[in-house]
């Protein structure tokens, strides 16, 4: 009994044993694999911290950082083994840590729904901290799904329903909230929460964070004071240094905003005297230049700036390049009253390529650029003017003395010239000697310099006569003073008979070089002048128009309008004056003024439409047995509409071109021409019964351009086939015949339907929209309808006029692709900055700022010998929408080429390269 008692009592000890040890290898092999997912995820999270991007001052920033996109291979590891546990051990205590592991690494890997259930899980399982964090990491995903609303909603509810808080996670819950309360901009709400919880968060990054964005939240909240108390706090955190810096910043910009810019100055000074932030010295610098700008220091605002523009050690970031050229136009233009500079320095800030998104609030250079450009533009041409009528008023005495003045700046800008050419030549021909006795003394070939070599011999003597002169060798011949009488340093000019004259230097004098003084602008005659004050008059509405429209600046809108109204010449650009003088009066709140105004507008038109609106802002009566009641143009625009079942085509398009006439703006003139040409269309088809000759006129279209398509794809075939080398020749020759030849266009002028008085106005009324109105939306409908309506080559009438003028140029080629460029030609354009520097001057049309586009416009200008133009022709294919009128108006305005010798005019080739 004994024995058997033993052996029972070994199995169950041996039983027992096997038990434990079996569940010992399973506690081993599920902590492992939680500590293995724990690893991974540890891993993934280090990397994905590790890129933190850069602050954006200008936007509020994140105190919990969003996931970015390193790490992922790391996290998709940490959830398959997190997995493996929810799979094979569901009983551990390891499911809720694996769950929540699961879900963070759902989170950094911006999988946000996969996560987000994972958080709802462990919200349902867990209790105690874990349920808290489940919230939290909850309340993070929807901040990343950009669901505030729920977010809100959740949290809210959440953290009420929960009592016993962790006072770190409720105060990280509080933050979140904060974070949601600012994405909808609601300010008061997120600084509410912000300033109850930053003191519970121990993390010293997190809080940093947090005071800076209620710095932030303060700023918009409008408290400043509050506002730099945040900023200031962070000095005290050991945090980054990058949220030091922008702390700093934020500090010092917010102090200059209340006035204190001695406190501002001295922040800047400091960080940029601090090794620790020498990647900002340059923005630091434009910040130290803006303060001086906003303390009314000019000069020193002009002279900082340009600091940072020269720094040679650290070159400006495009964000802070493009703020400091805006600063130094906001000087001109506040400070300076230098609008064409101002005008030129927007124009800079608009060409850098910034981003937009680190630009401040505002900015807005482009818009500025055109419009202080129209500025530069307008007042240009009012100073030309009347520069011509102060010149055309002088006495005859004064008018000699100018020109005589005029042509001794002339004299002395050719011998400075001449001058500096003489000086090139010199250097050029002493280094080629140079060079040359070098290359003589080594060579062995010709002899030592080249003494059997006569032609390398009388090229070296015309070199030194170049130099020396040519005189017998004597003492002190090296001495340059005393050569004279070379035939080098004779000027030879040619008299009108082309007869070669040489003049000594000595003897040339002042009146060497005869120039001439144009003065064919010059208004000399009544008409003439009257014509000219009339065009001032017009310009100093345009200007007036710019400072009250484009540039928010009505006391100077005031002052141009006062010069039309002085004038008054053009009696409508007169009551419009009027008009808009009312207009800045009532925006001064200066009833007494727009009174006096409107009683002036009154004696001298007063059955204006403008008298009108301006008794009706003032709410005076008036005598409406004399005013005639003129509806808007927008009511008589409807009216015509209303009737189109009640009157012909012909009265519409009458009634439309009359509205256009009297348009608001251009885009409305632009729609309002269009829709009369349409008109005009509709009489044109109703006049006579054509419609089925315009049918067969498209019908023709259409299959001659399927003839070109079928053609094209032949050519291509035979391309093919001439690079076969084993085609035989005889059908080698064949597709070459076919590869050479061209498309017969067939003629089918005899069927053009679209002639007629109708026709002929609505191509009338096309052109016109075009030349006037380029950059309206109605461009690409005009340009389709005008193609359509284009007479065929063989129906467009010769130009008399412009064939005798073409006749009197001498055309070297006889193809216009064989004219040469101006450059080949030694022409160049007279323009500071050279070409790049007038395509920048130009403003084009605004379609074109929300595009980008790469080409060139090809022009033939025919040139005078003074460099003047005489005509100029598109001969590219870019269309007419806009583009070539902006550069042919720059054309016309501001283009000038060199002066070359001769008596007739050339022609050549310029292009003009688009990069918008």
């Amino acid at each position: 009994m004994k024995r058997l008692f033993n052996i029972a009592l070994i199995l169950f000890l041996f039983a027992g044993c096997t038990t434990v040890k079996q569940g010992w290898q399973n506690f081993t092999a599920y902590y492992n694999t939680f500590y293995n997912a724990q690893q991974f995820y540890n891993a993934g999270l280090e990397r994905n911290l590790r890129q933190v991007p850069q602050i954006n001052a200008l936007q509020p920033i994140r105190v919990h950082l969003p996931p970015t996109s390193a790490g992922h291979d790391e996290f998709d590891q940490a959830i398959e083994r997190g997995s493996s546990i929810l799979r094979n051990h569901e009983e551990s205590k390891y499911v809720l840590p694996a769950i929540f592991l699961i879900g963070k690494s759902f989170y950094y890997r911006s999988e946000f729904f996969s996560a987000l259930e994972k958080f709802q899980e462990l919200q349902t399982l867990a209790e105690g901290t874990l349920e808290q964090e489940a919230i939290l990491w909850q309340g993070r995903t929807y901040l990343e799904m950009l669901n505030y609303d729920e977010g809100i909603r959740f949290l809210e509810i959440e953290r009420d329903f929960i009592e016993d808080w962790e006072p770190e996670l409720h105060a990280e819950v509080d933050i979140i909230l904060a974070q949601l309360y600012t994405a909808q901009r609601n300010w008061q709400e997120a600084s509410e929460y912000l300033n109850r919880s930053i003191i519970n968060l121990s993390d010293r990054n997190k809080k940093a964070r947090a005071y800076f964005l209620l710095g932030q939240v303060n700023e918009r909240l409008g408290d400043d004071s509050q506002a730099l108390y945040a900023y200031n706090q962070i000095s005290a955190l050991r945090t980054t240094y990058d949220i030091e810096f922008n702390a700093l910043r934020k500090e010092a910009e917010v102090s200059r905003r209340i006035g204190n810019y001695q406190r501002a100055e001295y922040l800047y000074r400091s960080m940029q005297r601090d090794d620790k932030f020498f990647e900002y010295r340059n923005e630091l610098q434009y910040e130290i230049a803006r303060t001086y700008q906003l303390r009314g220091m000019p000069d020193d605002a002009i002279e900082n700036y340009e600091l940072v523009l020269r720094d040679r050690r650290q070159n400006p970031t495009p964000v802070t390049m493009a703020r400091t050229f805006y600063g130094i136009a906001e000087v001109y233009r506040d400070n300076l009253s230098s609008f064409s500079l101002a005008a030129a320095y927007f124009d800079s800030a608009a060409t850098v390529r910034a981003d937009q998104a680190l630009l401040p609030t505002g900015f807005n250079a482009r818009e500025l650029a055109e419009s202080f450009g129209q500025y530069a533009n307008i007042k240009r041409q009012i100073t030309e003017k009347d520069s011509l009528l102060r010149v055309a008023n002088l006495p005859p005495d004064e008018l000699e003395a100018l020109i005589a003045e005029l042509q001794k700046i002339e004299e002395e800008k050719i011998e400075e010239e001449m001058s500096r050419m003489q000086s090139e030549r010199d250097r050029m021909i002493v280094a080629e000697q140079t060079e040359d006795i070098i290359e003589a003394a080594e060579a062995t070939t010709h002899g030592f310099l080249n003494i059997n070599n006569p032609a390398m011999l009388q090229d070296a003597s015309l070199q030194f006569q170049g130099i020396w002169g040519d005189r017998a060798l004597a003492d002190n011949w090296r001495r340059r003073a005393d050569v004279s009488g070379s035939r080098f340093d004779q000027i030879v000019i040619r008299d009108e008979s082309d007869e070669a004259i040489e003049l000594e230097p000595e003897s040339s004098g002042g009146g060497l070089f005869a120039t001439a003084v144009d003065l064919s602008d010059v208004p000399f005659e009544e008409e003439e002048q009257h014509a000219m004050k009339s065009d001032i008059e017009d310009l100093n509405y345009r200007l007036a128009n710019v400072f009250f429209l484009s540039l928010d600046m009505p006391d100077s809108a005031k002052t141009y309008y006062l010069k039309v109204t002085d004038s008054a010449i053009n009696e409508h650009l007169v009551t419009m004056a009027y008009y808009s003088i009312a207009e800045i009066e009532l925006l001064n709140n200066n009833e007494e003024g727009a009174k006096l105004v409107l009683d002036r507008l009154y004696a001298m038109n007063p059955k204006s439409l403008y008298t009108r609106r301006i008794a009706d802002r003032l709410n005076v009566e008036l005598d409406l047995l004399e005013i005639v009641d003129i509806p808007k143009i927008e009511q008589q625009y409807f009216d015509v509409k209303s009737k189109e079942s009640e009157t012909p085509p012909v009265e519409r398009a009458e009634s439309l071109l009359a509205l256009a006439d009297n348009g608001s703006s251009d885009s409305q003139r632009a729609r309002l021409l269009f829709e009369a040409a349409q008109e005009y269309m509709r009489a044109a088809r109703f006049e006579t019964d054509n419609q089925q000759v315009i049918r067969e006129w498209f019908e023709k279209q259409d299959e001659t351009r399927q003839k070109r398509t079928e053609f094209q794809m032949l050519q291509d075939s035979s391309r093919v086939m001439i690079a076969d080398s084993t085609i035989a020749d005889e059908e080698h020759r064949f597709w070459q015949t076919i590869a050479d030849s061209s498309f017969a266009e067939p003629d089918f002028s005899e069927y053009f339907p679209f002639e007629g008085a109708y026709w002929d106005t609505t191509r009338s009324i096309l052109n016109r929209i075009e030349q006037y109105y380029a950059s309206s939306s109605v461009m690409p409908s005009v340009l389709i309808l005008k193609e359509t309506l284009q007479k065929p080559e063989s129906q467009q009438p010769e130009d008399a006029e412009s064939s005798e003028l073409e006749s009197e140029v001498p055309i070297m080629e006889a193809e216009a692709g064989a004219i040469e460029t101006c450059e080949e030609l030694g022409i160049n354009m007279q323009y500071e900055g050279g070409m790049a520097a007038f395509m920048r001057s130009i403003t084009f049309p605004s379609w074109t700022e929300s595009i980008s586009m790469r080409g060139e416009v090809v022009y033939t200008f025919t040139i005078e010998p003074d460099g003047s133009i005489r005509n100029y022709e598109q001969v590219s294919q870019m269309d007419r929408s806009g583009i070539p009128q902006s550069i042919e108006n720059a054309i016309d305005q501001l283009l000038q080429f060199t002066a070359f010798e001769g008596d007739s005019a050339k022609q050549c080739n310029l292009t003009f390269p688009i990069d918008l």
